[in-house]
């Protein structure tokens, strides 16, 4: 049975899609058939319609199916279809919730396979350098770094600022200074002020999954 939510979403899918696809176009580059990361989440959806949060980092996972950092236009309407087919199954006050929930899950089960880490690490470098080219520097030679700008969007995508309590700047900081401990950046190096080696990125994103799972193991299993 079609609860209230399912019947509302259904009623409109066909509408709907067309506002996808208008705001995607509104916003992908001209040259390129996907949106990255920092313009997923300007996406302008109706309210009224639409009460997934773009900007939660496991819808954002779900939504990137094959893990390239990029939102296809596809992409955002097979995932449309899926909020659609979930919507049958919660009561409209519990909507949001349940369908971020949903998300959550299916992120843990996927990262928590064997070598899941390591995707999800590699996945977040992919979202870092969608976002921004990425640089390089002559004293560290092979390094890859990602800008400010990009980290500022991780910073809010993660929830960083909930989960660890630390404001950007800190953040930004702390990253760097392990940078520095690794040998990959030198803070006395003007030209590296505003950016951070990818590695490090792929570093802190392992850590953070890894405690996501000591929390999720104890409430779901891995399969």
């Amino acid at each position: 049975r079609q609860r209230g939510t399912g019947r509302r979403m259904g009623a409109q899918n066909s509408s709907f899609k067309r506002c996808i696809a208008e705001e995607y176009q509104r916003l992908k580059k001209e040259g390129r058939e996907y949106l990255t990361v920092d313009e997923l989440i300007q996406l302008k959806l109706p309210r009224s319609q639409w009460t997934v949060n773009l900007k939660n980092f496991s819808v954002m996972f779900v939504l990137d199916r094959n893990k390239d950092g990029r939102f296809t236009l596809e992409e955002l309407q097979s995932f449309y279809e899926l909020a659609c087919e979930r919507a049958r199954l919660y009561q409209t006050y519990e909507y949001m919730s349940m369908m971020h929930g949903y998300c959550t899950l299916l992120m843990w089960r996927a990262v928590s396979g064997g070598g899941g880490h390591s995707e999800f690490s590699d996945w977040v470098c992919n979202l870092m350098r969608q976002c921004n080219d990425t640089e390089e520097f002559e004293h560290h030679p092979g390094v890859q770094y990602v800008s400010r700008d990009s980290i500022e969007t991780l910073y809010h995508v993660m929830g960083v600022q909930e989960s660890q309590g630390l404001d950007f700047q800190s953040f930004f900081d702390l990253l760097q200074r392990s940078a520095e401990e690794k040998g990959l950046m030198d803070l006395q190096n003007e030209e590296q002020d505003d950016f951070l080696p990818l590695q490090v990125v792929a570093e802190f994103a392992q850590s953070m999954i890894a405690g996501m799972q000591k929390v999720m193991s104890d409430v779901y299993p891995a399969n």
